[in-house]
């Protein structure tokens, strides 16, 4: 008996598998467009792993790296040396990561529908398996676009625009989404209102990865899990923040029913997408 315990207590649980992973990745560019320049490098020798559900600060000026990461992370470039893996397999595919910027590309005299219904079309034009949702207002609630989806993108502020983005990024149901600036247009409580929805984004355990240039304003926000720092295209810094990650308050806290709050997107394919908690009625933080 006593030697059954000792055994069950030195059991150790398997580590989780990476979302995606970088061994000793780097990657030259060519930079301008005629090829005649030399080439230069873009990330030197650089490994990082991602796992389920964290939110991760990628910070360096500009020139560090950044984007360059983020296009492996995606599988949108190949390295040029190094190995990039997603959830142990060899192709992108297996995570359907995602890259969203600041806000959309899309024509601004599209209505916001308009913009997510023209993006599910071209993620099947790139792969027919991804079944993107036929019906976007629960997608539209659950990022905070609630009313707005007959709202032209021109006219909406910085903060709705990016709900766009996340919306459109969580079409594909990825495992990771990469933002590239996520918060260039955004103010101070915008800013904060913007990473509170990658929050809840990370929380249905997807993995989420921050270029910015502004990683100390975005870490004082809360709620960061690691800040990996670039310079020169190289790791410079991994390390964790300080202190847990503020909880998501449960549907219990608020004042909406939680059947109403916390619904899910239905699609044509089999599975279901991960639930992002549908974003309460937004408060300036105090």
């Amino acid at each position: 008996m006593h030697r059954a315990a000792m055994t069950s207590l030195t059991t150790t649980t398997a580590a989780p598998t990476p979302v995606v992973e970088l061994l000793d990745v780097s990657r030259r560019w060519r930079p301008g467009i005629l090829g005649v320049a030399p080439e230069v490098d873009a990330l030197r020798r650089v490994t990082l792993q991602l796992f389920p559900g964290e939110l991760v600060v990628l910070a360096g000026a500009a020139g560090a790296g950044k984007s360059a990461l983020l296009l492996l992370a995606t599988g949108e470039v190949a390295p040029t040396s190094g190995v990039v893996r997603w959830a142990d397999r060899d192709e992108p595919s297996a995570v359907r990561p995602q890259r969203i910027g600041a806000r959309p590309w899309e024509y601004a005299f599209l209505s916001v529908r308009q913009a997510i219904a023209f993006h599910a079309g071209q993620l099947l034009l790139q792969d027919a398996r991804l079944h993107p949702p036929t019906r976007f207002l629960p997608l539209l609630r659950r990022v905070g676009l609630h009313g707005r989806s007959r709202t032209r993108l021109g006219e909406l502020s910085a903060l709705d625009a990016f709900r766009v983005v996340v919306a459109q990024g969580l079409l594909a149901r990825p495992s990771l989404l990469c933002c590239d600036e996520p918060f260039a247009f955004c103010g101070p409580t915008e800013r904060a209102q913007a990473l509170q929805l990658l929050r809840r984004v990370a929380g249905a355990g997807i993995a989420v990865l921050i270029a910015t240039r502004d990683a100390e304003a975005i870490a004082s926000l809360g709620g960061i899990d690691r800040i990996v720092r670039l310079r020169a295209g190289r790791i410079v810094r991994d390390r964790p923040t300080s202190g847990p990650r503020p909880l998501v308050p449960p549907p219990s806290l608020t004042g909406t029913p939680a059947r109403r709050r916390v619904r899910r997107i239905t699609t044509l394919a089999r599975g279901a997408e991960p639930t992002i908690p549908r974003v309460a009625e937004e408060r300036p933080p105090v």
